[in-house]
C-alpha cells in the first residue's frame, strides 16, 4: 500500500424508508422512541419533542424529521434525512472493508455537512494520505473520505487512522491480537 491509493468505493442507497427504520430498530437512533400513553406523558413535559401531524393528527416526535415528511416540512425542509450516526456507519464500511479483519480502526472522523435525503445515493471514497510507525510502534495509516450524493455535493467529508499488521511481525504482535491479549 502506497500514499495516494484510493480505497475500494462504497455505495449506499437510494435511501428508503425501510433502510431509516433499520437504522433505529439496529439503536443507532440518538432519540428514544416511544408509542401511546408512554410518549403522550414524554410530550406533556416536553411540548417541544412532538408535533401534530396533519396527515394523521396523531401526535408524532419531532425525531420524525428522519422518516416523516409532515416533520421535516415543520422544519423547513423538503423531505426527510438520514441520521448522522447511520452514515459515519457507511464511512466505517468503507474504512473495515480495506483494511481487513486484523487491522484496527484508531479513529473515525466525519463532518455532517448536507442532509441525505430519502431517495439519495451516497459514494463513499477513501486515499490513503500518510503511512508511518506511531510511538506505540505500530504501523499507522491516515485515510481521507469523502462522500458524494448523486448530486455531485460533500455531504460527509471525513479522516481516520487504521493500525494496520506488519507482515514481517508475528501475529501475536498485530493490531488485533495485541489488544485481544491486554484486554
Amino acid at each position: 500500500m502506497k500514499v495516494g491509493e484510493k480505497l475500494k468505493p462504497v455505495v449506499k442507497g437510494p435511501l428508503g424508508m425501510t433502510v431509516i427504520v433499520a437504522m433505529c430498530v439496529a439503536g443507532l437512533a440518538p432519540a428514544r422512541l416511544t408509542a401511546h400513553g408512554v410518549a403522550l406523558r414524554e410530550y406533556r413535559k416536553k411540548p417541544a419533542w412532538a408535533f401534530r401531524d396533519t396527515n394523521t393528527y396523531a401526535l408524532e416526535p419531532i425525531y420524525g424529521v428522519h422518516y416523516n415528511i409532515q416533520a421535516a416540512n415543520a422544519m423547513g425542509l423538503p423531505y426527510p434525512y438520514d441520521v448522522g450516526t447511520q452514515r459515519h456507519c457507511w464511512q466505517v464500511h468503507l474504512l473495515t472493508n480495506w483494511m481487513g479483519d486484523e487491522g484496527w480502526l484508531k479513529k473515525s472522523d466525519a463532518e455532517y455537512r448536507k442532509f441525505v435525503y430519502l431517495s439519495d445515493v451516497v459514494r463513499i471514497t477513501g486515499k490513503v494520505v500518510k503511512k508511518y510507525q506511531d510511538d506505540n510502534g505500530e504501523y499507522c495509516v491516515d485515510i481521507e473520505t469523502h462522500s458524494i450524493n448523486q448530486r455531485g455535493e460533500e455531504v460527509m467529508p471525513g479522516k481516520a487512522m487504521v493500525i494496520l499488521p506488519a507482515k514481517n511481525e508475528p501475529e501475536e504482535m498485530w493490531p488485533v491480537s495485541k489488544r485481544l491479549k491486554h484486554g
